[in-house]
Parts: structure tokens; C-alpha cells; sequence
């Protein structure tokens, strides 16, 4: 995992450019392990990659101060150790072996042109997407980024899990007229879904719903049938579902 971000770092420092505009898929892993490598370099854990978070790191990994990541400091380095030589050479133009704080400097020249000085999640995995081949099958950057908001807000005890209580919390919440059953409407503000009708579990939307319906969405997505939904198997689930509000 530390060799994936690390990795993601360097080639979007080699990299740095405008990203496509038009959305491209991902699977739910590729994205999961992309945003854990933003949130592991956002050192000040304010939700944005900033200059300061890749300068930090660039401090953290040149051990001899010199200015320049030689490819013996990446090799003694618990997490540079994990990059593999065909890595280095996305970033290193000059073919010179190591990385210099000028080709961070450019990184956010040329992206602070695109996305100002603060980068968020969403434009960060924009952007690697725009550099990579596009995946067969999964879901959208946009997608990706609301799916796993919404798992968080849902995770009210904040121990990365979602029982089957905080799932029906967000029923009940959806549920205006507390009539036990979700209408067309209020599908719109259960947020699981939000403005996608899922026929499989709710035949007849425009008379309404009940919460077990849905208790069985949250079964089926519960594959390790432990009673709680992990990030990996609520963005499985409900991650393509989700759509623009």
C-alpha cells in the first residue's frame, strides 16, 4: 500500500497536467487505494493536498537535506523502498535518478492552473484517472467521492462500519410522513440511494416501500454476513447507485 502512494505521488509530479473532462471508470479498489494514498499525503488532515503536504514529504524522504531524492535514499526508505524502478522514470525526465524540489514546484505550477492551490479528493483522483487507461468496469470519480461521504456521515459511532441500525436510521430520517414506507419522493433523500429506483428491492415506488425491503439490499451487500457494511462492501454495493444530488 505505502509503495501504491507513494508511487501516485511520483507520477503525478512526472505527469502534472490538465485532466480530462470526460469522466472515465474505475473499480471500487483502484479508487479506494488512490484515495488512501491522498489521505495518507494530506499530512494535516484538512482534506485537501496542499504544497505543504508534498513538501513535508519530499523533507521526510531526503535524508541528507541535500535538496534531491537520489535513488539510494528512495531504496532506504521504508516506503520509497516499495516504488519500482519503472516508476522513477515517469517523474525523472532527465534520466538523472533522483527528484528534485523544482519538479514539485512545476507539479503545482501546472496543476494550481487546473485546480487552484488546494486539491481535493474528487480533482486528485481526476486527474491520476487522466493519466492511467481507463478501466472496463466501475464507477465514476464523482460517484466514488459522494458513495464514500455518504458512508461516513452514515457511520454515526465512527468505527468504520455501518450496522444494520444506522442503516435504518437513515430510513427512518428519509421517511417523512413516518409511514414506514418510502415513496418515489423520499427515495430522493434516503441516501444509500438517493434519485436511482432500485426495482429489485422496491417494485412500487410511487406507493411506497418498507424499511425491510431495503434491510435486504443491506444483507445482500453485507458479503462476510458479519452485520455490518465495510467501506469496501457499502461502496460495492451502493457506490454505482449513487448520482448527482
Amino acid at each position: 500500500m505505502k509503495g501504491f502512494i507513494v508511487s501516485i505521488l511520483f507520477i503525478l509530479i512526472g505527469t502534472a497536467s490538465t485532466a480530462a473532462s470526460s469522466p472515465k471508470l474505475a473499480s471500487i479498489p483502484t479508487l479506494m487505494e488512490m484515495a488512501a494514498a491522498f489521505h495518507l499525503i494530506d499530512l494535516d488532515d484538512d482534506g485537501r493536498r496542499e504544497y505543504e503536504d508534498d513538501r513535508d514529504l519530499f523533507v521526510q524522504m531526503d535524508v541528507n537535506g541535500d535538496g534531491e531524492i537520489s535513488q539510494e535514499e528512495m531504496l532506504s526508505d521504508p516506503v520509497g523502498s516499495q516504488i519500482q524502478p519503472q516508476v522513477m522514470n515517469l517523474y525523472d525526465v532527465n534520466g538523472d535518478g533522483k527528484l528534485k524540489r523544482a519538479d514539485i514546484e512545476l507539479f503545482y505550477f501546472e496543476l494550481g492552473r487546473e485546480y487552484g492551490n488546494d486539491i481535493t479528493l474528487r480533482e486528485s483522483l481526476e486527474f491520476i484517472l487522466s493519466k492511467i487507461d481507463s478501466e472496463e468496469s466501475g464507477i465514476t470519480v464523482e460517484a466514488f467521492v459522494r458513495a464514500q461521504r455518504n458512508y461516513l456521515v452514515m457511520d454515526v459511532d465512527d468505527n468504520l462500519k455501518v450496522s444494520e441500525h444506522e442503516f435504518r436510521s437513515e430510513f427512518r430520517v428519509a421517511d417523512y410522513d413516518k409511514n414506514g414506507n418510502l415513496t418515489t419522493e423520499e427515495l430522493n433523500s434516503f441516501r444509500p440511494i438517493r434519485n436511482v429506483i432500485v426495482s429489485d428491492y422496491c417494485t412500487n415506488a410511487k406507493v411506497g416501500c418498507p424499511v425491510e425491503n431495503f434491510v435486504v439490499m443491506f444483507n445482500d451487500a453485507d458479503t462476510d454476513n458479519d452485520k455490518f457494511l465495510s467501506m469496501t462492501e457499502y461502496l460495492n454495493k451502493f457506490g454505482e447507485l449513487t448520482t448527482s444530488i
